[in-house]
């Protein structure tokens, strides 16, 4: 959906200044928060994936990589994560570097109903569909073997479970390498999003086969990386999965990751995935087989309570490329906005979305006392289910920026980063309550 032009007047804030929509570097509100997150670092990503910077780009060695690095980047909700991986793929995707196949789950598949045999055929679809865009042909045996596999597991469906495919797809401008190849996976992809019975059936199937179907798919990413090469499109496919956080519910996310590392483990490709913020506790587990790295929000504030300076100017930025300078009563109330963002930029946009409903009629002007209404309502919202263990914790992590000290994990620190009443900095090392929160007379009675 294309995200509107920039607001000129109250009323055309709520459009311009929506949260659940990320962008991607080229459109006008992208706003690149580099160097702003604390330790966390880009380059470190890109370096990790074996990226050389030269000349201003990344590329890749001639060589062919021996290992294929998988990346979980981790982060709370709203800090950006969709808007920094299309930042990656932009930046990555050269006829030197990677060949970047982004792949949404969350708008690409049954995000109520989701299983990680589900996310592999979106990969090999979207990788497919780039090849055959872009007039790349790869070695057909292996595509035919992939095509005959998938055709023997259709015919074991059926067989087995009397469970039909789903819709076969009409492909439109395909290849005869990749047409009907297309059209198998494209039945296969509709296939688990059908009745419960239908996508009980093939996800047996498929599971039950795994073991080859990995050695075809990394057969045929070698084969894709050497035609990629030859053709100087790329040098290796890089997969760049979003989208796992928007998920039904947390079971499903922790079977995915969690349940079937030994199956990710098997395929042998770059790949990037989202993690969400209640997976990152098990970033040890993780680590024994892949890359963790803590996406964190904006540091607007440091431990010793000091403006940085360079952030807001940022966050400024952020604001007027959407909001018209001219509606704002004075500078001040930007600034305001900024400090109640704590350094997220969906919560400072969740601000800037309720301007026009809590202005008063006949005004042209964003003020001060409609900013202070909505910190305030956001506020006592915010604070209306916290517990006295959730207050004990507050109380620990204001001693420990005090002192300089990181705050103990546990459960209930845990479930306030899951739940943003804490928010988290540099690489996890630095958190501080919610600034909303503490605005709060329920908060202010019980911590101060």
């Amino acid at each position: 959906m294309t995200i509107p032009k920039k607001a000129n007047k109250l009323e055309d804030i709520p459009q311009s200044t929506r949260y659940n929509e990320p962008l991607t570097p080229s459109h006008e509100f992208f706003t690149d928060f580099s160097g702003h997150r604390g330790e966390f670092e880009e380059s470190i990503v890109y370096k990790s994936l074996g990226a050389i910077r030269r000349d201003g780009a990344y590329i890749l060695p001639e060589e062919p990589a021996i290992n294929k690095i998988i990346i979980f980047l981790g982060g709370m909700r709203g800090s950006g994560k969709t808007s920094e991986l299309a930042k990656y793929a932009q930046k990555l995707d050269s006829r030197l570097g990677f060949f970047c196949v982004t792949c949404n789950i969350d708008t690409d598949l049954d995000i109520n109903d989701l299983e990680y045999m589900d996310i592999l055929i979106l990969q090999m679809q979207k990788l497919t569909e780039k090849l055959n865009n872009n007039g790349i042909e790869v070695n057909d045996s292996i595509v035919n073997a992939l095509k005959s596999w998938f055709e023997e597991r259709e015919k074991e469906v059926k067989k087995t479970f009397n469970a039909e495919m789903g819709v076969e797809l009409e492909i439109q401008g395909g290849t005869p390498l990749w047409t009907p190849f297309l059209k198998i996976l494209g039945k296969f992809k509709a296939g688990v999003s059908g009745s419960h019975e239908r996508v009980t059936a093939i996800r047996t199937v498929l599971k039950n086969n795994f073991a080859r179907f990995s050695n075809l798919f990394n057969e045929f990413i070698e084969e894709t990386n050497l035609a990629l090469r030859n053709r100087q499109k790329g040098r290796e496919v890089l997969f760049i999965i979003d989208g796992l956080e928007k998920t039904l519910s947390a079971e499903i996310r922790r079977k995915i990751i969690i349940d079937e590392q030994n199956r990710i483990e098997k395929i042998q490709a770059f790949t990037i995935f989202t993690l969400p913020i209640e997976l990152l506790e098990r970033r040890q587990y993780l680590g024994r087989f892949a890359q963790v790295f803590v996406f964190p929000y904006i540091k607007i504030i440091d431990i010793n309570n000091q403006v940085i300076a360079s952030a807001y100017l940022k966050f400024s930025e952020f604001i007027l490329k959407r909001i018209d300078r001219s509606l704002f009563e004075n500078e001040l109330i930007i600034d305001k906005i900024i400090k109640y963002s704590g350094g997220s930029p969906r919560q400072l946009l969740m601000i800037c979305n309720m301007i026009y409903a809590y202005s008063n009629d006949g005004d042209t002007l964003i003020r001060e006392s409609v900013v202070d209404k909505i910190l305030k309502r956001l506020a006592e919202d915010k604070a209306a289910l916290i517990t006295k263990e959730m207050f004990e914790k507050f109380k620990e992590i204001n001693a420990c920026n005090a002192d300089s000290t990181n705050t103990v994990y546990d459960d209930v620190l845990q479930k306030l980063l899951e739940e943003d009443y804490v928010f988290e900095y540099n690489s996890g090392t630095y958190k501080r309550v919610n600034p909303i929160l503490e605005l709060s007379d329920h908060y202010k009675a019980h911590v101060g």
